[in-house]
């Protein structure tokens, strides 16, 4: 999220000689940073279906699934292939379609992803409170 908030801005002040070899350079590190975590994540998600504590409604995972879902089909019919012809030229079109489309299809379903799984470790810690202590 960082990087889409805040580098895809910044590529907008690279020179247009330069900025090929800088996205190239930029983009080496996305798959072992991000890419990586964010399909290890779908892991836990996934096995929530089977391994739920009842206390967690499973609309709250599908819900969670579908935002997931929501960025992974985002970057690849959307993000990636605007970065794939970044790699090739400067584009300031494509720079600005790469904002409008991340924080629509990345950001915000990463943020509403954030609060549902909060409201889920919430309502298991809670639970898990409210069972450990004894009754009056």
């Amino acid at each position: 999220m960082v990087t889409s908030l805040v580098g895809y801005r910044i590529w907008k002040w690279v020179g247009q000689n330069e900025f090929p070899k800088f996205h190239q350079a930029d983009n080496a590190h996305i798959i072992p940073v991000f890419v990586i975590f964010f399909f290890l994540s779908f892991i836990p998600q996934i096995l929530l279906f089977w391994f739920r504590p009842p206390v967690i409604p499973k609309w709250m995972i599908w819900l969670a699934l579908l935002f997931n879902l929501t960025m992974l089909i985002s970057s690849v019919t959307i993000q990636i292939p605007i970065q794939i012809e970044l790699d090739k030229r400067f584009s300031m079109e494509l720079i600005e379609r790469l904002i409008a489309t991340d924080l629509t299809f990345r950001v915000i379903p990463m943020i509403l992803l954030a609060v549902i799984n909060f409201l889920m470790l919430y309502k298991v810690v809670k639970h898990s409170i409210n069972w450990t202590q004894p009754s009056p």
